[in-house]
C-alpha cells in the first residue's frame, strides 16, 4: 500500500472507529449475555433469531454512528480537518438510518417492549455529543465514561425482549449486573492507567465502589432478584480493586492489558448469563 493509500485508510478508521477501544465490549458482552439468556429456552415469540441479530445491527449502527458524528462536529467547529466534515456527516446519516430502519423492522416483528430502551439510549448518545462540543477532556470524564458504561448494557435486555417478545424481570436483573460490571471495570481501568502515567488516582474511592457493588449483589441474590453465582465475578472484582488499591499498579503493556480486560468482561458476562440459565 503507498503511503497516500495508508493515509485514506487511517483517515477512513478515524472516521468510523471509536477511540475508546474498550467500549466495544461494554456492549458487545451485554448483547452476547442477553442474546444467551433469551435464546436459551424454546423461543417464544416468532422469528426470534432474527429479532435477536437486528438489535445487534441497531446497536452496532447507533454505537459506530457517534464517531463520525463527533468529527462532523470537531470540523464544524474548527477544531478537525475541514476535508473530513462531509464524509463524517455522511456517515453518521447512513449508519442513524440503517440503527432506525432496523429499529422499525423490530418493531414490525412485534417487539414494541424496544421503545422503552430507545430513549434512555438516546440520551446517553446525545449527552455524549453535547461533551464533544466542550472538547477532548469532557467526552473522557469520569462520568461521561461511566454513562456510557450503563448506558450501552442496555444491549443485554434489548437481545432478551427480541428473543422473547416482551421485556421480563430478568432483562432488567441481567442489564443492572452488567451495567455494574462496565461500570466497575471504567473505575479499575483508570486507576491502573493513571498509575501508568504517573497521575494521581483515586484508588480508596474505587475499591469503595467495587465493594459497593459487590453488597448490592449479594443482597439483590438474597432477595431473589439476580442469581447468587453473580458474586462470584463481583467477588473477583473487589480483590482485584483491593490489589490496586495498595500501592500504584502501572501497566507494563497497555494494549496487552486491554486485551486481558476484555478476556474479564467475556468471562464475567459468560458467568453471568450462566447464572439466569
Amino acid at each position: 500500500m503507498t503511503d497516500a493509500g495508508a493515509a485514506r485508510a487511517r483517515s477512513h478508521r478515524a472516521l468510523l472507529v471509536p477511540p475508546e477501544h474498550g467500549a466495544w465490549s461494554w456492549l458487545l458482552v451485554p448483547w452476547l449475555a442477553g442474546a444467551a439468556v433469551g435464546l436459551a429456552g424454546e423461543p417464544t415469540a416468532p422469528r426470534a433469531g432474527l429479532a435477536v441479530g437486528l438489535t445487534l445491527v441497531a446497536a452496532l449502527a447507533a454505537f459506530l454512528a457517534r464517531q463520525p458524528a463527533t468529527v462532523w462536529l470537531h470540523a464544524r467547529q474548527g477544531r478537525g480537518r475541514p476535508a473530513d466534515r462531509g464524509p463524517a456527516l455522511r456517515w453518521a446519516l447512513a449508519l442513524g438510518l440503517v440503527a432506525l430502519l432496523a429499529l422499525l423492522l423490530l418493531l414490525a416483528l412485534g417487539r414494541t417492549a424496544l421503545a422503552s430502551l430507545v430513549v434512555p439510549l438516546a440520551v446517553v448518545l446525545l449527552a455524549y455529543l453535547l461533551a464533544a462540543r466542550r472538547g477532548r477532556a469532557a467526552t473522557r470524564s469520569l462520568w461521561m465514561e461511566l454513562s456510557g458504561a450503563v448506558g450501552l448494557a442496555l444491549a443485554a435486555p434489548a437481545a432478551i425482549v427480541a428473543a422473547s417478545g416482551h421485556m421480563a424481570p430478568a432483562a432488567w436483573a441481567l442489564w443492572a449486573l452488567l451495567a455494574l460490571q462496565n461500570a466497575t471495570g471504567v473505575l479499575y481501568v483508570r486507576t491502573r492507567l493513571a498509575d501508568t502515567k504517573g497521575r494521581p488516582a483515586r484508588r480508596a474511592s474505587s475499591a469503595a465502589a467495587h465493594a459497593a457493588a459487590l453488597a448490592a449483589v449479594v443482597l439483590a441474590g438474597a432477595r431473589g432478584w439476580v442469581p447468587a453465582l453473580a458474586v462470584v465475578p463481583f467477588g473477583a472484582y473487589l480483590a482485584r480493586a483491593l490489589w490496586a488499591a495498595r500501592r500504584p499498579r502501572p501497566v507494563a503493556d497497555v494494549k496487552r492489558f486491554g486485551l486481558r480486560e476484555v478476556g474479564v468482561e467475556i468471562a464475567g458476562g459468560a458467568l453471568l448469563a450462566a447464572g439466569f440459565l
